[in-house]
Protein backbone atom coordinates (compact mmCIF):
# COMPACT_ATOMS: atom_id res chain seq x y z
CA UNK A 1 0.00 0.00 0.00
CA UNK A 2 3.13 2.37 0.77
CA UNK A 3 4.12 2.14 -2.51
CA UNK A 4 1.56 2.04 -4.71
CA UNK A 5 0.25 5.20 -2.44
CA UNK A 6 3.99 6.78 -3.33
CA UNK A 7 3.54 5.48 -6.95
CA UNK A 8 0.25 7.84 -6.72
CA UNK A 9 1.79 10.69 -5.44
CA UNK A 10 4.72 10.64 -8.27
CA UNK A 11 2.26 10.48 -11.10
CA UNK A 12 0.07 13.49 -9.45
CA UNK A 13 3.13 15.42 -9.46
CA UNK A 14 4.38 14.30 -12.60
CA UNK A 15 1.07 15.24 -13.72
CA UNK A 16 0.68 18.64 -12.04
CA UNK A 17 3.91 19.76 -13.27
CA UNK A 18 3.46 18.77 -16.55
CA UNK A 19 -0.01 21.17 -16.19
CA UNK A 20 2.51 24.11 -15.06
CA UNK A 21 4.62 23.71 -18.03
CA UNK A 22 1.50 23.36 -20.72
CA UNK A 23 0.08 26.43 -18.70
CA UNK A 24 3.73 28.50 -18.88
CA UNK A 25 4.38 27.80 -22.56
CA UNK A 26 0.90 28.87 -23.11
CA UNK A 27 1.39 32.03 -21.43
CA UNK A 28 4.50 32.95 -22.83
CA UNK A 29 2.73 32.48 -25.96
CA UNK A 30 0.20 34.54 -25.69
CA UNK A 31 2.74 37.28 -24.83
CA UNK A 32 4.51 36.54 -27.80
CA UNK A 33 1.37 37.40 -30.31
CA UNK A 34 0.07 40.57 -27.84
CA UNK A 35 3.67 41.60 -28.76
CA UNK A 36 3.37 40.64 -32.27
CA UNK A 37 0.07 42.26 -32.49
CA UNK A 38 1.18 45.64 -30.78
CA UNK A 39 4.04 45.71 -33.48
CA UNK A 40 2.00 45.78 -35.98
CA UNK A 41 -0.59 48.05 -34.77
CA UNK A 42 2.42 50.33 -33.74
CA UNK A 43 3.36 50.21 -37.67
CA UNK A 44 -0.01 50.42 -38.98
CA UNK A 45 -0.04 53.82 -37.25
CA UNK A 46 3.22 54.98 -38.22
CA UNK A 47 2.04 54.05 -42.22
CA UNK A 48 -0.86 56.40 -41.58
CA UNK A 49 0.36 59.07 -39.90
CA UNK A 50 2.59 59.25 -43.43
CA UNK A 51 -0.51 59.40 -45.82
CA UNK A 52 -0.95 63.40 -45.68
CA UNK A 53 -1.74 64.85 -49.07
CA UNK A 54 1.10 65.41 -51.06
CA UNK A 55 0.32 68.22 -53.34
CA UNK A 56 -0.18 71.69 -52.47
CA UNK A 57 -2.25 74.24 -54.62
CA UNK A 58 -1.57 77.85 -54.26
CA UNK A 59 -3.67 80.88 -55.32
CA UNK A 60 -2.51 84.56 -55.42
CA UNK A 61 -4.06 88.11 -56.52
CA UNK A 62 -2.30 91.00 -57.98
CA UNK A 63 -2.91 94.78 -58.83
CA UNK A 64 -3.39 95.01 -62.86
CA UNK A 65 -0.62 97.04 -62.84
CA UNK A 66 1.68 94.54 -61.56
CA UNK A 67 0.75 91.94 -63.80
CA UNK A 68 3.58 91.57 -66.40
CA UNK A 69 5.77 92.39 -63.26
CA UNK A 70 4.70 89.32 -61.09
CA UNK A 71 4.46 86.75 -64.54
CA UNK A 72 8.06 87.72 -64.88
CA UNK A 73 8.82 86.93 -61.11
CA UNK A 74 7.03 84.04 -61.11
CA UNK A 75 8.99 82.55 -64.55
CA UNK A 76 12.06 83.84 -63.14
CA UNK A 77 13.05 84.29 -59.12
CA UNK A 78 9.67 81.76 -57.55
CA UNK A 79 10.95 78.65 -60.80
CA UNK A 80 14.32 79.25 -59.42
CA UNK A 81 13.83 78.28 -56.17
CA UNK A 82 11.26 75.68 -57.00
CA UNK A 83 13.69 74.09 -58.99
CA UNK A 84 16.30 73.78 -56.76
CA UNK A 85 13.74 72.21 -54.13
CA UNK A 86 13.11 69.54 -57.36
CA UNK A 87 17.21 68.92 -57.51
CA UNK A 88 17.07 68.37 -53.82
CA UNK A 89 14.36 65.88 -53.55
CA UNK A 90 11.69 67.62 -51.89
CA UNK A 91 9.60 68.11 -54.74
CA UNK A 92 8.58 65.62 -57.54
CA UNK A 93 7.67 68.40 -59.26
CA UNK A 94 5.56 71.55 -60.07
CA UNK A 95 4.00 73.46 -62.04
CA UNK A 96 3.30 77.70 -62.29
CA UNK A 97 0.04 78.55 -64.36
CA UNK A 98 -0.91 82.48 -65.16
CA UNK A 99 -4.34 83.53 -66.30
CA UNK A 100 -3.66 85.37 -69.20
CA UNK A 101 -7.08 87.80 -68.51
CA UNK A 102 -8.06 90.25 -65.78
CA UNK A 103 -11.10 88.60 -63.91
CA UNK A 104 -12.13 89.51 -60.91
CA UNK A 105 -13.80 86.15 -59.49
CA UNK A 106 -10.79 84.16 -59.84
CA UNK A 107 -7.04 84.09 -59.15
CA UNK A 108 -3.80 85.94 -61.15
CA UNK A 109 -1.45 82.85 -60.92
CA UNK A 110 -1.14 79.45 -59.26
CA UNK A 111 1.35 77.15 -57.98
CA UNK A 112 1.00 73.62 -58.23
CA UNK A 113 3.32 71.37 -55.74
CA UNK A 114 4.18 68.28 -55.73
CA UNK A 115 5.79 66.99 -52.56
CA UNK A 116 8.19 64.01 -52.87
CA UNK A 117 6.26 62.71 -49.83
CA UNK A 118 4.76 63.84 -47.13
CA UNK A 119 7.47 64.36 -44.63
CA UNK A 120 8.67 66.60 -47.15
CA UNK A 121 5.46 69.08 -47.00
CA UNK A 122 7.19 70.32 -43.74
CA UNK A 123 9.99 72.16 -45.58
CA UNK A 124 7.49 74.23 -47.49
CA UNK A 125 6.04 75.00 -43.88
CA UNK A 126 9.81 76.60 -43.00
CA UNK A 127 9.70 78.50 -45.92
CA UNK A 128 6.31 79.82 -45.35
CA UNK A 129 7.43 81.28 -42.42
CA UNK A 130 10.03 83.87 -43.74
CA UNK A 131 7.89 83.88 -47.52
CA UNK A 132 4.02 83.52 -46.95
CA UNK A 133 2.91 81.36 -49.82
CA UNK A 134 6.52 81.39 -51.00
CA UNK A 135 7.10 84.52 -52.37
CA UNK A 136 9.82 86.39 -51.01
CA UNK A 137 9.72 90.14 -50.06
CA UNK A 138 10.00 90.97 -54.00
CA UNK A 139 7.12 88.64 -54.72
CA UNK A 140 5.47 89.93 -51.84
CA UNK A 141 5.46 93.43 -53.23
CA UNK A 142 3.61 92.14 -56.67
CA UNK A 143 0.96 89.77 -55.27
CA UNK A 144 -0.13 88.83 -51.93
CA UNK A 145 -1.31 84.27 -51.79
CA UNK A 146 -5.15 84.03 -51.60
CA UNK A 147 -5.54 80.69 -50.60
CA UNK A 148 -3.02 77.31 -49.74
CA UNK A 149 -4.74 73.68 -50.57
CA UNK A 150 -3.84 70.68 -49.55
CA UNK A 151 -4.92 68.48 -52.03
CA UNK A 152 -4.46 64.53 -53.29
CA UNK A 153 -4.15 64.12 -56.59
CA UNK A 154 -7.11 61.66 -57.32
CA UNK A 155 -6.86 61.09 -60.75
CA UNK A 156 -5.00 61.67 -63.83
CA UNK A 157 -4.29 60.71 -67.28
CA UNK A 158 -2.17 61.87 -70.54
CA UNK A 159 -2.32 61.28 -74.07
CA UNK A 160 0.64 58.85 -75.38
CA UNK A 161 2.00 61.71 -77.39
CA UNK A 162 0.49 64.94 -75.38
CA UNK A 163 2.54 67.42 -77.41
CA UNK A 164 4.34 70.65 -76.58
CA UNK A 165 3.76 72.18 -73.01
CA UNK A 166 4.07 75.37 -74.07
CA UNK A 167 1.02 75.88 -76.51
CA UNK A 168 -1.42 73.98 -73.86
CA UNK A 169 -4.50 76.31 -72.79
CA UNK A 170 -4.74 74.83 -68.83
CA UNK A 171 -8.67 75.02 -68.14
CA UNK A 172 -9.43 75.30 -64.32
CA UNK A 173 -12.93 73.97 -63.00
CA UNK A 174 -13.64 74.09 -59.45
CA UNK A 175 -16.79 71.79 -57.89
CA UNK A 176 -18.26 71.09 -54.70
CA UNK A 177 -19.81 68.05 -54.18
CA UNK A 178 -22.61 66.63 -51.38
CA UNK A 179 -20.67 62.95 -50.65
CA UNK A 180 -17.94 61.87 -51.27
CA UNK A 181 -18.78 58.34 -51.77
CA UNK A 182 -21.35 59.69 -54.08
CA UNK A 183 -18.95 62.19 -56.08
CA UNK A 184 -16.04 59.69 -56.38
CA UNK A 185 -18.75 57.21 -58.03
CA UNK A 186 -19.68 60.48 -60.13
CA UNK A 187 -16.31 61.07 -61.39
CA UNK A 188 -15.53 57.19 -62.18
CA UNK A 189 -18.69 56.54 -63.91
CA UNK A 190 -19.23 59.63 -65.58
CA UNK A 191 -16.32 62.31 -65.76
CA UNK A 192 -13.37 59.82 -66.27
CA UNK A 193 -15.31 58.03 -69.77
CA UNK A 194 -16.04 61.34 -71.18
CA UNK A 195 -12.03 63.04 -70.51
CA UNK A 196 -10.90 59.69 -72.34
CA UNK A 197 -13.35 59.97 -75.42
CA UNK A 198 -11.69 63.83 -75.42
CA UNK A 199 -7.82 62.45 -75.42
CA UNK A 200 -9.15 59.88 -78.38
CA UNK A 201 -10.31 62.70 -80.49
CA UNK A 202 -6.74 64.03 -79.73
CA UNK A 203 -7.84 67.78 -78.10
CA UNK A 204 -6.86 67.01 -74.51
CA UNK A 205 -3.34 66.13 -73.70
CA UNK A 206 -3.83 65.46 -70.07
CA UNK A 207 -6.44 65.72 -67.33
CA UNK A 208 -5.72 66.13 -63.43
CA UNK A 209 -8.64 66.45 -60.55
CA UNK A 210 -7.95 67.21 -57.18
CA UNK A 211 -9.36 66.45 -54.20
CA UNK A 212 -9.38 69.14 -51.63
CA UNK A 213 -8.56 66.80 -48.42
CA UNK A 214 -9.79 69.67 -45.56
CA UNK A 215 -13.24 70.31 -47.76
CA UNK A 216 -14.78 72.20 -44.92
CA UNK A 217 -16.14 75.16 -46.87
CA UNK A 218 -15.55 77.76 -49.90
CA UNK A 219 -14.08 77.38 -52.63
CA UNK A 220 -13.55 74.07 -53.87
CA UNK A 221 -13.88 70.53 -53.15
CA UNK A 222 -12.79 69.08 -56.10
CA UNK A 223 -10.68 71.19 -58.87
CA UNK A 224 -10.17 69.77 -62.36
CA UNK A 225 -7.60 70.38 -64.57
CA UNK A 226 -7.96 69.76 -68.81
CA UNK A 227 -5.29 70.70 -70.53
CA UNK A 228 -6.15 70.86 -73.81
CA UNK A 229 -3.33 70.68 -76.59
CA UNK A 230 -3.35 74.37 -78.13
CA UNK A 231 -5.87 77.40 -78.53
CA UNK A 232 -7.39 76.07 -81.33
CA UNK A 233 -8.63 72.46 -79.62
CA UNK A 234 -9.44 74.42 -76.82
CA UNK A 235 -12.06 76.14 -79.18
CA UNK A 236 -13.20 72.57 -79.96
CA UNK A 237 -14.67 72.03 -76.44
CA UNK A 238 -18.21 72.37 -77.10
CA UNK A 239 -18.46 70.14 -80.06
CA UNK A 240 -16.15 67.35 -78.81
CA UNK A 241 -17.80 67.25 -75.72
CA UNK A 242 -21.35 66.81 -77.81
CA UNK A 243 -19.92 64.13 -80.23
CA UNK A 244 -18.20 61.79 -77.01
CA UNK A 245 -21.80 62.00 -75.09
CA UNK A 246 -23.53 60.94 -78.00
CA UNK A 247 -22.40 57.26 -77.64
CA UNK A 248 -22.44 57.33 -74.21
CA UNK A 249 -26.16 58.11 -74.03
CA UNK A 250 -26.72 54.88 -74.64
CA UNK A 251 -24.86 53.46 -71.45
CA UNK A 252 -27.85 53.57 -68.76
CA UNK A 253 -25.49 53.99 -65.72
CA UNK A 254 -23.75 57.10 -67.70
CA UNK A 255 -27.31 58.79 -68.27
CA UNK A 256 -28.47 58.23 -65.06
CA UNK A 257 -25.81 59.89 -63.67
CA UNK A 258 -25.68 63.06 -66.47
CA UNK A 259 -29.54 62.91 -65.14
CA UNK A 260 -28.82 63.70 -61.64
CA UNK A 261 -25.14 65.38 -62.12
CA UNK A 262 -26.91 68.79 -60.90
CA UNK A 263 -27.68 67.10 -56.55
CA UNK A 264 -24.50 65.45 -57.24
CA UNK A 265 -22.14 68.60 -57.12
CA UNK A 266 -22.18 72.57 -58.24
CA UNK A 267 -19.83 74.45 -60.53
CA UNK A 268 -18.22 77.94 -59.50
CA UNK A 269 -16.25 80.56 -61.64
CA UNK A 270 -13.50 78.87 -64.38
CA UNK A 271 -9.99 79.85 -64.68
CA UNK A 272 -8.61 79.75 -68.26
CA UNK A 273 -4.82 79.65 -67.71
CA UNK A 274 -1.33 79.02 -69.30
CA UNK A 275 1.72 77.03 -67.95
CA UNK A 276 4.48 79.80 -67.39
CA UNK A 277 7.47 77.66 -65.71
CA UNK A 278 7.55 73.89 -64.15
CA UNK A 279 6.91 70.39 -65.39
CA UNK A 280 4.89 69.48 -68.45
CA UNK A 281 3.47 66.58 -66.85
CA UNK A 282 3.21 66.68 -62.93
Amino acid sequence: MAVASCLELCVGVGLRARHCMTRLWQARLLLFFVGVLQLSTASGLAAGSEGGPRQLLITYRCAAVDRPAFRSYLQDQEGAMLEKLKSEGVLKGYQILFNPFVTTGTWDAMTILNFSNYASTQRWKEIERKSPGGLSAAGLKLAKPIQTYSADLEWEGSDKAPGSASKRVFYVIPYNYNSLDQYKAYVDGYVIPQVQGWIKEGVLSRYSIYLNRYSVGDPWDALFIYEYRDLEDFGKREETVAKVRGPLRNDPEWKHLNDIKATIRSETENTIAELIVGDANL
